[in-house]
């Protein structure tokens, strides 16, 4: 059996010979009374036990004085502990947490939590007890290192926090393991988004109908569904720059006139394209905003477009406005905004109608599924990698709960 109480000396250079007595008290911790030239007072050495730490304590705090309560007790802050250490006749506050025993630091390491207090006012710690105090505490932290009991201590130690830390650490582990279900979940849905793709790439493309270049009048409405006339509207071309378009011109009346440009919506997630796409100008690349040959609205120049998810809500009168925005920025007017929602309804309808509209479907979903599969495939493997470091992380945390409950 380890004794409890027990008297060492100590010869130090710059110091002297000091006189130890040590004292083990409750949860690990370690009373040192020191009495040397110079030299007096209490260090308590208590063993780490940290969140995120070793479950076993690897380090040891200092604390200046004798006491119950942690060494940075809000109480304590101000006011002296019992026996604090008195070096040089400077009375020593605080703590010094983060020691190695096994190896402690040299230089520069009583760190920011020890100080000189003085009628309730912090001073720093002057040279010379800087020194003497950082020479005392390497060799009581070497000496406590060397305890025939010092598996004992650290056991108690970790046993006072361990159902505190083995909640810690079971609260780490759901949390990944939560994580690592739904990351299970999207590889599924990946996976499945991949074989689409692959799918789409492997179809045989459907017969898509030459552009026509016959004038069609069709009829337009605003939302309200009062008549605002005819417009003349001829194909220009079907499937040609941008894959499963129609680029439609619009003539024969004064206050429309110009080309626009009617696609599946592209710039959604699915592997086939859903919605419409009604750009204002002909576009001759999926990559640009701007276009050529932008129509004229009541006398106004548009440019950008209207994206819209649901193709079976657009009749002719919903929605109500759609975006008009003009060439040289800002919102058209009113008047200009309502005929163009009509022209852009009219249009996106005339080109859902057509008998090849499934085929200009697949051929957009063509032109995009290569690049969609190679971004989901990267996606993939990187969930794939998250997974396994997540599973082995929460089986990490889940094992360290497990060793913390067989300390209770």
């Amino acid at each position: 059996m380890y004794p409890h109480d027990f008297h060492d000396t100590l010869d130090l250079p710059d110091v002297g010979r000091v006189s130890l007595h040590i004292t083990t008290l409750d949860q690990g911790r370690v009373r040192y009374a020191v009495r040397g030239p110079h030299v007096r007072g209490s260090f308590v050495l208590i063993p780490e036990a940290l969140a995120d730490g070793s479950v076993l304590p690897s380090t040891v705090t200092v604390q200046y004085g004798t006491g119950e309560g942690s060494p940075s007790a809000l109480l304590y802050q101000r006011v002296h502990r019992p026996d604090e250490p008195v070096i040089f006749n400077a009375r020593l506050h605080g703590w010094t947490n983060h020691i190695n025993p096994d190896s402690p630091p040299g230089g520069y390491f009583l760190g920011p939590y020890a100080h000189l207090l003085r009628n309730g006012v912090y001073r720093p710690v002057t040279e010379g007890v800087r020194r003497r105090s950082e020479t005392l505490l390497r060799a009581i932290a070497q000496h406590w290192a060397r305890l025939p009991h010092r598996r004992e201590l650290i056991t108690s130690a970790a046993r006072c926090k361990a159902a505190e830390l083995a909640g810690h650490e079971a609260g780490k582990a759901a949390a990944l393991e939560e994580e690592a279900a739904a990351l299970a979940i999207r590889r599924k849905q990946a996976q499945r988004r991949v074989n689409v793709l692959n799918g789409i790439i492997r179809r045989r493309p459907l017969p898509i109908r030459a552009a026509d270049p016959a004038p069609v009048r069709l009829p337009i409405s605003d939302a309200e569904g009062r008549s605002l006339g005819l417009i003349t509207v001829r194909e220009i071309s079907v499937n040609a720059e941008v894959a499963g378009s129609v680029v439609y011109e619009v003539s024969g009346t004064s206050r429309v006139h110009g080309r626009f440009t009617v696609e599946r919506n592209r710039m959604r997630p699915q592997p086939m394209p859903e919605g419409i796409h009604v750009a204002y100008g002909h576009a001759r690349s999926r990559f640009t905003y701007e276009h050529e040959q932008l129509p004229s609205v009541n006398g106004v120049t548009l440019s950008g477009g209207w994206d819209h998810d649901n193709c079976a809500d657009i009749t002719a009168t919903t929605p109500a406005e759609l975006p008009a925005q003009m060439s040289v920025g800002g919102s058209a007017p009113p008047a200009t905004q309502r005929r163009a929602s009509a022209v852009l309804r009219a249009l996106a309808l005339r080109y859902l109608a057509r008998p090849d509209a499934e085929a200009l479907r697949l051929a957009a979903a063509k032109e995009y599924a290569p690049g969609q599969l190679g971004a989901t495939r990267l996606e993939l493997r990187n969930m794939r990698t998250r997974q396994r470091e997540v599973e082995r992380q929460a089986a990490r945390h889940r094992h360290r709960e497990m060793q913390y409950r067989a300390l209770l």
